[in-house]
């Protein structure tokens, strides 16, 4: 039995979606562990570092993943 290109369509929407909440989710618990990091050091140099770090991170990987296809 095969499935109808709407359903495939609709599949590949899902999964599109699901990998965006992903990342976007991993954003928003790296900023959040990076500002606990911050209040648990002390300073505010720390939790920026933390957050610089993380976002080219994400960068890097949200550019590689383009590239390689």
């Amino acid at each position: 039995m095969t499935e109808s290109p709407g359903r495939v369509d609709d599949a590949r929407v899902r999964t599109a979606n699901k990998r965006t909440a992903l990342v976007l989710a991993s954003i928003a618990v790296v900023f959040f562990l990076g500002i606990v990091f911050a209040k648990f050091i002390g300073d505010g140099e720390s939790g920026m570092t933390v957050l610089g770090v993380a976002v080219l991170l994400f960068l890097g990987l949200a550019i590689g993943r383009n590239l390689r296809k």
